[in-house]
């Protein structure tokens, strides 16, 4: 791995001085005070960034990106608030989870303001990119919508089923996680004036990025540190979340060894949680998930390596992605 940090604040601070211009004016404080609540805790901002340099990749005025790049994070924050109710989530970047500090009407109220305020920020695409433009991003705005929710859907029904295949739980990492990784890229490089191949490829390779990046992520939930992680490390496992660690254990257990599993679902138990860690080590789930990841992330990266850029300087802000994709599989936290 080429570093233990991601070199993307030009990007990121270009985000944060441009995104409070596009939530509400404060009033009714009860709503926009638990936005700016889950905003202000930061978060990484690999969506927005991701967005910002797909426009720099493909030789564009990353300023025309930033609406596109604002939407982007507060679809990923609305989701993040509506699957920490339905997980029954504790924590978030280390902090209560909106429904925990602010009571389940509020929470709800704020996912939902924030899925509104995506599109909202999206209007100023028009002016900025013209009618065409502005239209195939939020075409993939809203088909993104409906990916998610199925991937959504997905993850409850195993909540109560518990039985999912690998190519299932794969088709859910890609729905719930790498298919926004994959609007962003595209849509940055089409507010860019990408040609549509250009974005297409883009979307690809950070849609095989995005599923090695969830991958790592679960894996991160039983093996990373919990100030750095900002959530309960093992929660997944106590919330039932589908994950490929998860699968490939179940494949291979015993039936009560099984039993064992879905005795830890719904109910958060430290020891219970390390004896389910220690049979994904018994199986060697653990590392046969990491192998997985880097299979994608090496599709991912040979995609975008492939990609043929046209003009001055886009060779460095490749390797500046390449960096980034490295980053998302192989990071600590």
């Amino acid at each position: 791995m080429r570093t233990n940090s991601l070199n993307i604040e030009n990007y990121t601070n270009l985000f944060e001085d441009a995104y409070k211009q596009y939530l509400g004016d404060g009033e009714p404080v009860s709503l926009y005070k638990a936005i700016s609540d889950l905003l202000g805790r930061g978060g990484k901002r690999l969506r927005p960034s991701l967005c910002l340099m797909a426009c720099d990749l493909v030789g564009g005025d990353i300023n025309n990106a930033v609406p596109t790049a604002v939407c982007i994070e507060l679809f990923h924050n609305f989701s993040l608030v509506h699957d920490d109710i339905e997980d029954n989530s504790k924590l978030r970047r280390g902090e209560p989870t909106l429904h925990i500090k602010y009571g389940l009407p509020t929470a709800v109220n704020a996912g939902d303001g924030l899925y509104a305020l995506c599109y909202k920020a999206l209007i100023a695409n028009r002016q900025l990119l013209g009618l065409e433009l502005a239209w195939k991003i939020f075409e993939e705005i809203a088909v993104q919508s409906i990916v998610l929710l199925e991937g959504q859907a997905m993850d409850l029904e195993f909540k109560n089923k518990h039985v999912m295949s690998e190519s299932e739980v794969i088709e859910v990492l890609r729905r719930k996680t790498a298919k926004l990784f994959a609007v962003s890229a595209k849509c940055g490089a089409v507010a860019g004036g990408a040609s549509m191949e250009v974005a297409e490829e883009l979307g690809t390779a950070w849609e095989y990025i995005g599923i090695a990046f969830q991958i790592r992520d679960d894996i991160l939930n039983i093996e990373g540190e919990e100030e750095k992680y900002g959530k309960r490390i093992g929660e997944d496992i106590a919330e039932g979340k589908p994950s490929l660690l998860l699968i490939n254990c179940l494949e291979q257990c015993t039936a009560s060894e099984k039993e064992e599993i879905y005795k830890c679902f719904h109910n958060y138990d430290k020891q219970e949680i390390e004896e389910v860690v220690n049979l994904f080590t018994k199986y060697d789930s653990i590392r046969y998930s990491e192998k997985i990841a880097m299979e994608y992330q090496r599709k991912g990266m040979e995609t975008l390596r492939r990609i043929d850029l046209k003009g001055k300087g886009r060779e460095a802000v490749r390797e500046q992605m390449v960096t980034m994709a490295e980053y998302f599989v192989e990071r600590e936290k």
